[in-house]
């Protein structure tokens, strides 16, 4: 990280690594997908990687020490990290733009994690869905661990079967965001794809492939989706008070990754 220590509502630099998570699992699946995306904008000559990184500013909250703890976009930054760019990008493109959003600095180790619990600005599961400890956090997103059932919920939620505020699609589609005045709370798929891991114990999905992963999970998708909309989860934020009509399940690439012509219809 570079510059003066820096104060809240400011952005400053970071090299994807050098952030310090506040969850200790991702979807791989999902996270390759975003990899796709900024490797396509940065065979751009105009800049858009530059434009996408700038608009896609990484919630952060500074602790003790001055470390940077990111509280969203774990999957951006994953991703970023693991980009094959060109050698003769700008060395800007290869990194974070962090938008400070609390400073807890003046706090001890103990009182910052007692404080980021409060404010649920950190997810303490691992990748199958266990309870684990601030300790046990990753020191860098380069160490985060596959939850296949994330990669599940970004599918349900990009379908709309549970809904996300803060999107420009779902600012302008959701009556529930207020038309953006309503911002989801951290860590919102990782709650769905508890929902998920429980009705969908899907065999043997830790120790597969991506292609694999993505065979299975597209297997359960629709019910996953029916499962979201019901009534009886009304009480997960996120529920979709639309109901089944305003969702639609997405079509997936041979990635795994939501389909061109599915993403150009949710920018309508």
């Amino acid at each position: 990280m570079m510059g003066h220590p820096p104060k809240i509502g400011t952005v400053c630099l970071a090299r994807p690594q050098d952030a310090f998570p506040t969850q200790a699992a991702y979807g791989e699946v999902d996270a390759g997908c975003v990899q796709r995306e900024i490797e396509a904008l940065a065979g751009e000559k105009d800049g858009s990687l530059r434009t996408y990184l700038m608009s896609n500013t990484v919630p952060t909250v500074i602790g003790p020490s001055g470390k940077l703890y990111i509280t969203d976009h774990h999957h951006l930054s994953r991703a970023l990290l693991q980009s094959f760019l060109p050698y003769d990008k700008p060395y800007i493109h290869r990194l974070l733009y962090l938008c400070i959003n609390e400073d807890l600095s003046k706090y001890d180790e103990q009182g910052f994690w007692d404080e980021m619990q409060s404010r649920q600005l950190v997810w303490l599961y691992d990748n199958e869905g266990n309870n684990i400890t601030v300790h046990d956090l990753p020191q860098s997103v380069k160490y985060l661990k596959d939850d296949p059932y994330r990669t599940l919920a970004m599918y349900v939620r990009q379908s709309y079967g549970f809904i996300k505020c803060g999107s420009k699609s779902a600012n302008s589609k959701f009556p529930q965001c207020e038309g953006g005045n309503v911002t989801a709370k951290p860590y919102i798929e990782f709650k769905w794809a508890k929902l998920y891991r429980a009705q969908f114990p899907l065999p043997d999905i830790y120790d597969q492939s991506d292609q694999a992963q993505v065979i299975q999970l597209q297997s359960v998708l629709g019910q996953a989706i029916t499962i979201s909309l019901d009534p009886r989860n009304a009480g997960q934020e996120g529920f979709n008070r639309l109901g089944p009509k305003s969702a639609q399940q997405v079509t997936l690439d041979d990635h795994g990754c939501v389909a061109e012509d599915d993403k150009k219809k949710k920018k309508k």
